[in-house]
């Protein structure tokens, strides 16, 4: 993969950031939480449509800590 995740830093770098994990499962037999990229803000949602990606996003969005927000 060649894209640059410094390009998506603004997701967990800005200390007045309003992106967060929407944690969701579909189905209560799902072991691992399933997530959306959102803004608590705006209530706008950012859709990576290639799965690498979205899955280096997570991962660094959890590692950097980035709240993580319920459906419920």
């Amino acid at each position: 993969m060649n894209t640059n995740l410094e390009e998506f830093s603004y997701l967990w770098n800005s200390p007045e950031s309003n992106w967060a994990l929407l944690q969701f499962n579909a189905s209560p037999s799902e072991k691992e939480p399933r997530y959306l990229i959102v803004n608590t803000k705006t209530k706008h949602a950012l859709l990576v449509s290639d799965d690498t990606l979205y899955q280096h996003l997570k991962e660094t969005m959890l590692e950097k800590r980035v709240r993580i927000v319920s459906a419920l």
